[in-house]
Order: structure tokens, then sequence, then C-alpha cells
């Protein structure tokens, strides 16, 4: 059975940097570390996925050009179902600069025209117990859907997992509405702490968290990722607050997506919150610590500990 499906943006990453200030127009700059690999919020879960062994369906769009034929051999473990689109593939640049932010320049390619009609016709004859769908402000024709993509999914008897990511243009007040209408059709909403904020109005993620679970249905869950803060979820009234380990960080690239992987992931083995909480947080926390990024074992011990917010 499967047991997760994962709509969403699968598209190729390139990753440059470090980059300290942004050069004029007009000039060239060169930078140490460049890596080419599958991305994207969808992608970069699948591939959490792929390295915890969970038996999960992705279904993504796919351009028919070269980086369309090489991301297809990147999931070997997982049932891909692509949706082939005539033309490019969607390709994110992730600028990471030396404090650890980073900054992406994306062309949508096949994403501005996948479309809910072709994914439901893709997900499994019987439902899954949990949906990832993911990456929604970058699927334009998916967006426009999306009440209707979420109230399927649900009234199938799936638990409907959400992370939109960032829009372009910010949480403007027509996005806050259009996200309202959303998440009357959510389970478990999976966001971070800046988005949190700029969707509530709320500086405190505990307050924002607070106020987005008055949103959700009753008993669903909400979880404001904080980077190396670890997370504040709600559900059912009750606040739970979890660290993230200390490591050093090498890459934080795709680090929330796959977080959301392993809290699906340790959800559908039957864990209750705190311990997907403390599985997703130890998870991710292996992830962002190696090269070659891992899934699964310790995370290697600090070369120095993290610098966090205070």
């Amino acid at each position: 059975m499967t047991q997760i499906v994962v709509i969403g943006n699968v598209n190729l990453d390139i990753l440059l940097g470090p980059l300290d200030t942004w050069p004029q127009r007009g000039t060239e700059v060169t930078v140490p570390d460049m890596q080419w690999r599958a991305g994207g919020n969808a992608g970069n879960a699948a591939l959490a996925f792929q390295g915890l062994g969970t038996a999960a369906r992705v279904i993504s769009g796919i351009g028919t050009d070269l980086p369309g034929q090489w991301l297809r051999t990147q999931f070997p473990g997982l049932d891909m179902h692509w949706l082939p689109v005539p033309g490019p593939t969607s390709v994110s640049v992730a600028l990471t600069h030396p404090d650890g932010e980073r900054t992406f320049l994306t062309h949508l390619g096949h994403l501005a025209t996948q479309a809910w009609p072709a994914c439901r016709a893709a997900l499994p004859e019987r439902p899954a117990r949990y949906a990832l769908v993911a990456g929604t402000f970058l699927m334009p024709a998916l967006r426009a859907d999306h009440p209707t993509v979420l109230a399927d999914l649900r009234g199938a008897g799936t638990q409907v997992a959400l992370d939109p990511a960032w829009p372009e243009g910010g949480f403007t007040p027509a996005v806050r509405a259009e996200m309202s209408a959303w998440l009357r059709h959510v389970d478990h909403l999976l966001i971070n702490d800046l988005e949190a904020g700029h969707l509530t109005g709320q500086t405190r993620s505990e307050d924002a968290a607070r106020a987005l679970e008055e949103a959700l249905p009753d008993g669903a869950t909400v979880v404001v990722k904080c980077g190396a803060r670890g997370v504040v979820a709600r559900r059912l009234g009750t606040g739970y607050l979890h660290g993230a380990p200390a490591v050093t960080v090498l890459d934080t690239v795709g680090a929330g997506d796959t977080w959301n992987a392993a809290y699906l992931h340790a959800l559908a083995s039957g864990a209750d919150l705190p311990a997907a909480l403390a599985f997703a947080a130890h998870t991710a926390a292996v992830a962002l610590s190696t090269v070659p990024r891992r899934y699964v074992g310790s995370p290697p011990a600090p070369e120095h500990l993290p610098e966090r917010p205070t």
C-alpha cells in the first residue's frame, strides 16, 4: 500500500556560492562551490523519502528536455509518476551566502502548466494515508484549483499535509485570503517561521502557531519550523516545542522539505506527535550536516556549535 503521496514541484537545482556581495551589472564573479541535483520542495522531500525507505508515490510534471531526462534517473527507489510537459524543465539557481542564507532564481518551465486533472489521474487506486502537497505557489495552474485539490484528497480519506512555500510578492492581503480557503482542508500545516509570521501578522512563532491552529479543522496540526531553534507545533489546543540538534551545518537547501518527509514517515510508521517531531528534527540534522547528504544514522559531531538566533 502507498502510505504517502507527494504532489508538487520536482525540478533541477543548481547551487552556486558562497556569494558575499551582489556583483555589479555587467561584471563577472567566480564562486568555489557548485552542485547540480534534483530539487524543488517536492523533489527534496522525495529524496528524503527515498533515503528513509518510505512507501511513497511522487506525482510531478517534467519537461521534455535534457534536464528532464536526467531528473527521471534520480529517484530509483520511489514510485515516480511523471507528467510530461512539452518544453523546458523547471530550473532553480540557489545562490548560497556565507551566513547560511540563500537567494533563489527560478524559471518555472513545466511547473507553469502542472494541473490537477492530470495529477488526480495519477493517484493510487487505493487512497494513501497521507498526501504532501508542496510548492503550491510555484505552480500557478495547480494553485488555481487548490481548494478542489485539497478537498478531493481529504474527501477520499487522505490526511493532507501542506507546505506551499513562499509566494512571489509575499503574503499580501489577497494571498492571505486565498490561503484561508485552503486551510479548512488541511490536516498538517508545515511552514517556516518567516511564512507563519507574514501569514498571521504575529512576531512570535508560538502566537503564529496558535492563530493558524484556529484556522485549521478540529484536530489538525500546525508545525512552524524555526531553523536552528527547532519547531513549534500545536494540536487540540496543546503546544509542543522541540529543539534542533547542534550540528555543523554544511547545506541548508531543502532542510525544511526533508523535515516534512521525515515527519510524515514517522506518522505513517505509527509515531505520535512528539515522537514524529523528534524523528523529523534528527533526520533533518543528519541531512544538513552531511555531504553527500544522508538521512539515517547519527549526525556528525559538530566542529563548533552553530550560531543560534536570540
